[in-house]
């Protein structure tokens, strides 16, 4: 058996929500065998969530560092064996759909920076990369919205955004203070919107040429979101509860010809289309963000 490398390349892919994260997780997934092959570990969000979120929790409660060292050392070999690559993913690291774990006046995920400081805390010893896909905002709230009520009560899309200027939210401005979590990471960004273009080219960035030739797209369309027509009835019933959400989900589902719900104006479209392309200049200019853009683009399908 090879020896583990004391020194390991960690990619943390931490979203965001809503953005073909559980397509491209699963994508990687059903490559497992293959990509171990080529000494990259995948590591699924339940095993983050299960081994190193609630030792996170204890680092943010100050126990000793050499202790969540000690975690983190233990945690590699554990689950990635001797790989000298390991994609660690879970979107949950940012936050959750939740609106105050989403966010709070002009930030996007408000906490994001002190979560994932804490768990790459448990790494100090390797070499680390963040990976992250952006959305336009005029689709990324809705569907995040839509998301939000599989995990609580059932609000208007309205009370969700409340108090929010979606032309104020910030990419950028998040990825700056995750810059700021470990200042030695490497930032890997690419917009939702081009990702069934870029999906190769992707890949070999994550994984390197080789190993991102065994990795073929999922076919399937992953966590698929509330529909406009499913939107519209829970809007006319009276307080709709889970049960509501679940049912209209399955009445009206979202597919070709039923979309998802767009609640903006033609104006608002315009303002945040705008605004996204500003916010995404800012990104390709910050010296710590590797921004991924394919030769030509398509439109996206794979996650909602």
């Amino acid at each position: 058996m090879t020896a583990a490398p004391a020194r390991r390349r960690l990619v943390f892919l931490v979203g965001a929500h809503k953005t073909a994260s559980s397509h491209l997780q699963q994508s990687l997934l059903d490559a497992e065998a293959l990509l171990a092959a080529h000494g990259v570990a995948v590591v699924p969000p339940k095993t983050v969530r299960a081994d190193l979120t609630p030792v996170s929790a204890i680092v943010r409660d100050g126990i000793s560092p050499e202790i969540g060292h000690g975690a983190g050392a233990a945690f590699l070999p554990l689950h990635a064996g001797d790989a000298s690559t390991v994609i660690l993913m879970d979107e949950n690291i940012l936050g959750s759909t939740d609106r105050k774990m989403l966010m709070r006046k002009t930030r996007l995920y408000p906490w994001a920076h002190h979560r994932l400081g804490r768990i790459l805390a448990l790494f100090p010893d390797h070499d680390i990369e963040i990976g992250l896909a952006i959305r336009s905002p005029a689709t990324f709230l809705p569907s995040c919205w839509s998301e939000s009520l599989h995990h609580g009560p059932y609000e208007p899309f309205r009370r969700f955004i409340k108090n929010i200027d979606p032309l104020a939210l910030s990419w950028a401005a998040l990825a700056d203070r995750l810059h700021e979590a470990s200042p030695q990471a490497r930032m890997i960004v690419w917009r939702y919107e081009d990702y069934p273009a870029l999906f190769p080219q992707l890949a070999a960035r994550l994984l390197g040429p080789d190993a991102a030739a065994q990795v073929t797209p999922v076919k399937r369309i992953m966590r698929p979101g509330l529909s406009a027509e499913a939107a519209d009835w829970l809007a006319r019933e009276t307080a709709p509860d889970k049960d509501a959400v679940l049912a209209a989900r399955k009445r009206f589902p979202k597919k070709d010809g039923a979309p998802g719900l767009d609640p903006w104006k033609p104006a608002d479209h315009a303002a945040m289309a705008n605004a996204y392309q500003a916010d995404l200049a800012k990104l390709a200019a910050r010296p710590h963000v590797d921004l991924i853009t394919p030769d030509s683009t398509q439109p996206s399908t794979s996650d909602a």
